[in-house]
């Protein structure tokens, strides 16, 4: 960058036009800790809680207005994609696993393989610490990042949640508890900003840091109003301040939104397949920033893993898809099921373009959403590629 930019700039440029992701990058490595992430807003958003000393670090990697998927493939991978031909992005081999552990199979929202993955890691000295998305202690409606440090605390995260969560903003804590060696949970622009980090290695002792980076799919991320609205209207709780307890995924997989209220009582909200295609989804509820990105199967991740919800000839439907990109995450992997963390078979992961909406919706409907965005000049975020709708296999 010729110039560097202050958070007043990244203020203007993202934030005041609606491109911020709400990551919390900028809040996890601004080196004089001023930047906070506000969550008396309904929405996690970034400010400035003293003076900036235009580093412009805030401003350069953030991933709401610049995701250069172009460079970040040749950086990761070496090479360009071929968007016809590989339209999960580059990887090495897919899967279809599970936990091996009965517990944490059943106890997640797929097959368990992110959170066997990180015990493995945790287990075998690989990371110290992972970022992960967790519940609010003091808002148990609300999700909030964390980090994980063994086993028992990796069994406390949300197994879904439907609401953005800027585990970015931890980032600040490695420098703090000195972790040497961490993992990264996150969704697609969680790990843009983590690439970027890496390609312009800054900063370079959190880069250092980085040990692997697990993707998890993600067709959106929604407005916690519209969660607020379903638990109130089909609920019939009266406010989210009586709710002690909430899981998007409870039940017989693939889940229902359920929550637990302060005399005692779980009620039923709404079902997966309800709230996300008739309710969230169909209602609107999608974050905006949502819906111009063109990345669902997290692409710059090491591992990319998440729901398959076709047809499986099995008695138990909870595996998780998982997608080796690189030789971190093949290390990772094999590691898991030598040692018996994990088990898994290969996998045609073509299907998943048509498991769910979510990969429609990316490479589809958001693809000619940026198309026409651009066309009008509005506000549009850059992934360099040029936005065409990609062939489905």
């Amino acid at each position: 960058m010729d110039e560097k930019k202050k958070f007043e700039d990244l203020d203007c440029d993202v934030l005041d036009v609606g491109l911020c992701t709400s990551c919390g990058t900028c809040a996890g490595i601004c080196p004089i800790d001023i930047i906070r992430m506000n969550y008396e807003l309904d929405e996690p958003e970034p400010e400035l809680i003293g003076e900036c000393n235009a580093c412009g670090l805030c401003y350069e990697i953030c991933p709401g207005r610049d995701v250069p998927l172009r460079d970040l493939d040749r950086m990761i991978f070496e090479r360009d994609r071929d968007v016809d031909r590989e339209p999960l992005g580059i990887y090495k081999r897919s899967l279809r696993g599970y936990a091996s552990r009965r517990d944490i199979r059943e106890s997640s929202s797929s097959g368990g393989v992110v959170s066997a993955l990180l015990n493995c890691a945790l287990e075998e000295k690989i990371i110290d610490g992972a970022l992960i998305a967790g519940w609010d202690e003091e808002r148990p409606w609300r999700c909030k990042p964390m980090i994980a440090s063994s086993p028992s605390e990796v069994a406390k995260p949300v197994r879904t949640a439907m609401v953005v969560v800027p585990i970015n903003a931890l980032l600040r804590e490695v420098y703090k508890r000195n972790f040497e060696k961490i993992g990264v949970v996150g969704c697609p622009c969680h790990i843009h900003a983590l690439r970027k980090m890496q390609m312009y290695n800054k900063p370079k002792k959190l880069v250092d840091s980085i040990t692997f980076m697990i993707g998890l799919f993600c067709a959106a991320n929604y407005y916690f109003k519209g969660t607020e609205h379903m638990i109130k209207e089909l609920g019939k709780v009266d406010s989210v301040d009586e709710v002690i307890c909430m899981d998007y995924r409870g039940g017989k997989w693939p889940g229902s939104l359920c929550v637990t209220t302060k005399d005692g009582e779980t009620r039923y909200v709404a079902s997966k397949h309800d709230y996300t295609w008739h309710f969230l989804g169909a209602s609107s509820y999608k974050r905006d920033r949502c819906l111009m990105c063109v990345d669902w199967s997290a692409e710059s991740a090491d591992i990319s893993a998440g729901d398959i919800l076709t047809s499986i000839p099995e008695d138990n439907p909870r595996w998780t898809a998982t997608l080796i990109r690189t030789e971190k995450g093949e290390e990772l992997i094999e590691t898991a099921i030598n040692k018996g963390y994990v088990v898994a078979k290969d996998f045609d992961a073509t299907v998943l373009t048509s498991s769910g909406l979510g990969w429609e919706a990316k490479k589809h409907a958001n693809m000619y959403r940026l198309i026409q965005r651009k066309k009008y000049n509005w506000p549009t975020p850059s992934y360099q590629y040029t936005p065409r709708l990609v062939p489905k296999p």
